[in-house]
């Protein structure tokens, strides 16, 4: 939160020395009368360029505008964002005359890097509104920007590459009141992640995303009771805050452990479908797809987990292999948009980990077996078999998935 001073002592050359911010938009700022930093854009430059999901609060004149448009404007030029792309920003704000405040601040900036921006905004008609192409920021009120994101024709927004959003008087925004009715509907027009990972690198990368995310709630779904006791066993050896909800328990076990999930401020839960529908867990941050859903409704109701309760919004992840990518295709017939993700990494020694340990551990070998036949037969009757086919599989690789390197001898033919 901004102080009572309201100029710092940092000039836009020492944020420019300072990697914060390029040379065209000091240029542009210089021309518009800019010389200093105000104390919210000193705190929020840091952050929003970091990629942290950021609260700003600071009163009226200290500078917010900028405090959230330079960073937005940094972060796509960084990332080479391209007329082509779409949307890269979605700016909202509750009334025409914030959107037009902020889409004159921005323009001359956004100018100076090439980017586009269309503004949106209640009293004016879509009709003859070049929205097929988008543009690289959007600012606009809600019950606008809704129509433009969810109307049933070829002209709606294309935010398939949508990389920040922006809500400019959140509170506002999410007073329970009309707006806040648009904003859930602008939310659920936007698009879910999904990564495409190769079948033996799966459970490593599944490691990863969780110890990446491993302050927030997460629920994670498989398509078997024995692939949930498997997995609990191997990521518990990596020091993650995991528990787990099947079927096949007694009454009185799961319900211990959905209370004590509800009650988690962080963690991760792994079920089964059981907990596709009916479940009102608040604070859900990430739902991960680790297995593929049995039908396209049933990954609808499994992303319904999340973002439940007053305010709350949340993310999901879906893992395919590469050859699966059709499902995507199924999914945006249902009107949901995916945008993929890319992993620039090494998973080799999160790999080797639980290659040793499942070689050590009788037990988690035993839970491996079962797992790998489940996961086999999950693709052998799978609705969706098609895209889900048990033909494309490689099962040597399926092996590695389950840290063998080989097919168990003792499971016989599965194909």
């Amino acid at each position: 939160m901004a102080g009572t001073s309201i100029l710092t002592s940092c000039t836009l050359e020492w944020v420019q020395d300072k990697g914060l911010c390029s040379p065209a938009t000091v240029t542009a700022l210089t021309n518009l009368g800019y010389k200093q930093l105000t104390t919210i854009q000193l705190h929020a430059f840091p952050q929003l360029l970091a990629k942290s999901n950021t609260f700003l609060h600071a009163r009226t004149g200290s500078g917010k505008t900028l405090a959230f448009l330079i960073p937005t404007i940094e972060r796509l030029r960084a990332m080479g964002f391209k007329k082509s792309h779409g949307v890269g920003a979605l700016i909202i704000t509750p009334t025409r005359e914030l959107a037009q405040q902020i889409a004159l601040v921005l323009k001359p900036l956004a100018n100076a890097h090439g980017f586009s921006s269309l503004t949106l905004i209640g009293g004016t008609k879509l009709t003859g509104v070049d929205l097929k192409n988008g543009a690289a920021f959007v600012v606009g009120t809600p019950g606008r920007l809704r129509e433009a994101l969810t109307s049933f024709d070829n002209t709606r927004l294309p935010v398939h590459n949508l990389r920040i959003l922006i809500l400019d008087e959140a509170d506002r925004l999410l007073d329970n009141g009309s707006h806040t009715q648009h904003v859930h509907k602008i939310f659920s027009a936007l698009p879910q992640d999904y990564l495409s990972v190769g079948t033996s690198d799966r459970i490593s990368m599944l490691v990863t995303v969780l110890q990446t995310l491993r302050k927030k709630k997460i629920i994670v779904f498989f398509n078997s009771c024995h692939s949930v006791k498997f997995h609990h066993g191997v990521l518990s050896h990596f020091s993650l805050p995991v528990l787990y909800c099947m079927g096949q328990e007694k009454q009185v076990r799961r319900s211990s452990t959905y209370t004590k999930f509800l009650e988690m401020e962080r963690g991760t839960l792994l079920t089964t479908g059981m907990a596709e529908r009916g479940w009102d867990i608040p604070g859900i941050h990430w739902i991960i797809q680790y297995d593929p859903p049995h039908k396209p409704e049933d990954y609808i109701h499994r992303i319904g987990r999340t973002g439940r309760g007053e305010s709350q919004v949340g993310q999901a992840l879906l893992f395919l292999r590469p050859e699966e990518n059709q499902f995507i295709d199924v999914l945006r017939n249902l009107k949901v948009e995916l945008e993929q993700l890319e992993f620039c990494g090494n998973l080799k020694d999160t790999q080797e980990k639980i290659d040793s340990l499942i070689l050590d551990n009788m037990e988690i070998q035993q839970m491996a077996k079962m797992a790998f036949k489940k996961f086999v037969r999950a693709y052998q009757c799978h609705k969706l078999r098609k895209i889900f086919s048990i033909h494309a599989l490689n099962l040597h690789e399926v092996c590695r998935d389950f840290g063998f390197t080989k097919p168990p001898m003792e499971l016989g033919q599965l194909t």
